[in-house]
C-alpha cells in the first residue's frame, strides 16, 4: 500500500517536530505532561496535513495522526534527544526556576 501525500507530509513534518515542541515544553513539567504535549502536537499535524491535502476523512485523518505521533515519538528519541538538541532547547526556554522534571528510568 502506497503512503498517500498528506501521510508523507504529517510523517516530513513530525520529523522537524520534537524541537519546536522543546520550545514550549518546560524542564519542570512531568513526563505526563510532556506527552500530552507532544499528542496534541501529533494530532494537528495530522488533522492539518489531511486537511491541506484534500484528504480529510475519518480513516485518512486519523492515519496521518498515527503516523505523527510514531515520527515524532521515534525522531525525538532516535535523533533529537541524544544528540541533546532537544533538551537543549527546552532548557534554553525554560521560563521560570524550579528544578527539572526527573528522569524516568528507561525512558
Amino acid at each position: 500500500m502506497q503512503p498517500t501525500d498528506a501521510q508523507l507530509w504529517a510523517a516530513a513534518l513530525a520529523f522537524l517536530l520534537p524541537p519546536v515542541i522543546a520550545i514550549v515544553n518546560q524542564p519542570r513539567w512531568s513526563g505526563a505532561v510532556k506527552g500530552l504535549f507532544m499528542l496534541l502536537v501529533a494530532a494537528g499535524d495530522g488533522l492539518g496535513t489531511a486537511y491541506f491535502n484534500d484528504e480529510f476523512t475519518g480513516k485518512r485523518a486519523i492515519t496521518c495522526m498515527l503516523i505523527a505521533v510514531i515520527v515524532i515519538g521515534t525522531a525525538y528519541h532516535t535523533v533529537w534527544r541524544p544528540s541533546g538538541i532537544a533538551p537543549g532547547i527546552e532548557q534554553a526556554t525554560s521560563t521560570g526556576g524550579g528544578k527539572p522534571a526527573a528522569v524516568e528510568p528507561g525512558a
